[in-house]
């Protein structure tokens, strides 16, 4: 079990220290990436829950969607209405925003953290993310023995389940909830994680060129 909950949790404890300390944040980030990936490689090779293949046509389409879904609710912050009416501890945080043009001396240091920036948005975090939370904690929420539990079958109580802690998880609440509904009827439909990873990756991706783009650092 820990296998597939190591990675995120690791990931998520730099995200947390990281809020905690933006003053180093162009030098933790890409360590942060680098330790989570060889973190990630150790424990989930030869695992075999992420299975790669060509068919991803559903997975492209998911991913396109659904990112310009999240950036047009996002865009609505609807997140700081419902604030005025939560306690503080339960109002959602905001992103880092960090601007390596403004924070970052020199364009090649610039650009070797944006390069780091998008490995870990597009590469690293589609798949310590869609294994976490679809391909472990779905399956455990139906079934203890979730490792006997197959991909991709449906129940009320883990749609719900998942589709509350991954909206707590980011500080987009509206858009998170709806992506996170998108990916998971993209996993009902073909019970296949790869195409959930790559729904996700495409996703990130586009986020991350939109957000150079237009500077809208405080997408990511």
């Amino acid at each position: 079990m820990l296998t597939y909950i190591a990675p995120f949790a690791l990931y998520l404890i730099f995200s947390q220290l990281l809020l905690q300390v933006p003053q180093y944040y162009s030098v933790l980030y890409p360590a942060a990436v680098a330790i989570t990936a060889i973190a990630t490689f150790i424990l989930l090779r030869n695992k075999n829950i992420i299975r790669i293949h060509l068919n991803v046509g559903p997975g492209l389409i998911a991913g396109v969607v659904g990112i310009a879904l999240w950036i047009g609710v996002s865009a609505l912050q609807l997140e700081q209405v419902l604030a005025g009416f939560l306690p503080e501890w339960l109002q959602p945080e905001s992103r880092a925003a960090f601007n390596p043009f403004t924070a970052i001396d020199g364009r090649s240091a610039q650009w070797t953290f944006i390069t780091m920036r998008m490995l870990g948005l597009a590469v690293l975090v589609p798949v310590i993310e869609e294994v976490f939370w679809r391909g472990f904690l779905m399956r455990w929420i139906i079934n203890p023995d979730w490792e006997k539990q197959p991909i991709g079958q449906f129940t009320p109580a883990s749609f719900l389940w998942i589709t509350l802690l991954f909206t707590l998880a980011h500080p987009e609440w509206f858009a998170a909830a709806i992506y996170c509904m998108l990916i998971n009827l993209l996993l009902y439909w073909k019970k296949d994680l790869w195409n959930c990873v790559v729904a996700h990756a495409t996703s990130n991706l586009l986020l991350g060129i939109y957000v150079l783009y237009f500077e809208t650092w405080e997408l990511w």
